[in-house]
């Protein structure tokens, strides 16, 4: 019965953790919570959608070499550049 117990015990203290976790990731990656003004969201649209038109590597998948190079050295500071244009 004690064994029973531990084993709950331990299952729903795993899945509060895991809830816990979620949110603190998203908040470190982002802020997990959108602090953005209207005004900031509609020029990073913008830009998305003036920055699609740019030639992409062959390899998409984003864990490549070429793609994580691209992102580095082609996509980001065009987007660094639209925002600065756009007033951010």
């Amino acid at each position: 019965m004690k064994r029973k117990i531990n084993i709950l015990l331990i299952g729903v203290f795993c899945v509060g953790l895991s809830g816990c976790y979620e949110s603190v990731v998203r908040f470190w990656n982002g802020p997990g919570w959108d602090f953005s003004s209207k005004a900031e969201k509609k020029a990073r649209e913008e830009c998305f959608e003036e920055l699609r038109s740019l030639p992409r590597p062959k390899n998409e998948y984003i864990g490549s070499k070429e793609m994580q190079d691209w992102l580095s050295q082609v996509y980001d500071p065009a987007e660094r550049e639209c925002m600065k244009r756009k007033g951010f």
